[in-house]
């Protein structure tokens, strides 16, 4: 799903000779056409090889669609003296979208076709995919050919109407096709002060694992897992999001302990474990 999304940035800049005015008609050949608007301008930089749309640019091809306060679009001459583009940029209010599903968002997009890969940054930074929402406060960067996203500086990853995100330093997302042969969110690395939240409990380490699909996690490193006001401490976690089910666990052979701190409630219980919240057993009368 995301491929199309960045292939509209690339071909928002389509080698034509001519921006004669503020709307521009690209035929596709057997491919879709393509539209490309500008409020204030459509330009051709012949000595800088570029080609620039300004004031609420937008590049439209089937059900995708770019838009940014500038875009521009840089090409090279080839042998043949044909010419390609090799870097394509959208400044301001960047927003990438497919049909009613997907989009994303930025300050400023920057694709390098030689590499494959186009990267987010400034505010704002946002990827929706149906319920799925990834955000980050220092740059979204996708490498087309490995099918690979990665979100830094405090990057969340969230479900809409589920309470549960996973927060990281670092979150690396990689991509799959599903049945229908569109590509998905397979699996979510966390690099870097992690943070697994659901609606009971909150676990902390140092990397992570998640499969989307099956719903599973594991957490790394100095693992904390908190449920109320009790605390369990091991060398990992299984978490099942689908069953509700986290798990502290120890490696074998390296000497660590899982430990727990267990704080009772007012009335004596200790939430969070079996028998929590209900009242104590009634004891007998003393006799007299």
């Amino acid at each position: 799903m995301i491929r199309p999304l960045i292939l509209a940035v690339l071909l928002s800049a389509v080698a034509v000779p001519a921006f004669a005015q503020q709307q521009l008609q690209l035929g596709g050949g057997k491919a879709e056409p393509s539209e490309i608007q500008a409020d204030d301008a459509l330009e051709w930089h012949q000595n800088e090889k570029t080609y620039i749309a300004r004031g609420n640019a937008v590049y439209k091809r089937g059900d995708l669609t770019v838009k940014a306060d500038l875009l521009t679009a840089y090409y090279r001459e080839l042998p043949d003296k044909s010419t390609e583009i090799f870097r394509a940029t959208a400044e301001g209010n960047v927003l990438i979208t497919q049909g009613d599903t997907t989009s994303a968002t930025g300050g400023k997009g920057v694709y390098e076709l030689d590499a494959q890969t186009f990267t987010l940054t400034g505010g704002n930074l946002k990827f929706v995919n149906k319920d799925d929402v990834i955000t980050a406060t220092d740059s979204m960067v996708y490498r087309q050919a490995d099918d690979v996203a990665i979100a830094r500086g405090n990057a969340t990853a969230t479900r809409a109407k589920e309470q549960k995100a996973l927060r990281a330093d670092t979150l690396t997302g990689h991509f799959a096709p599903n049945e229908k042969g569109d590509k998905e969110l397979s699996t979510v690395d966390a690099d870097g002060n992690v943070k697994l939240t659901t609606a009971t409990d909150v676990v902390t380490g140092q990397t992570g694992h998640y499969d989307v699909k099956s719903q599973f996690a594991t957490i790394n490193d100095n693992v904390h897992l908190t449920r109320g006001g009790n605390q369990l401490n091991g060398d990992y976690a299984e978490v099942d999001m689908a069953s509700g089910v986290s798990k502290l666990l120890t490696r074998p052979g390296q000497g660590g302990r899982a430990r727990a701190l267990l704080v009772p409630d007012e009335k004596g219980q200790t939430p969070g474990l079996p028998g929590a919240g209900q009242a104590a057993p009634a004891q007998p009368a003393p006799k007299k």
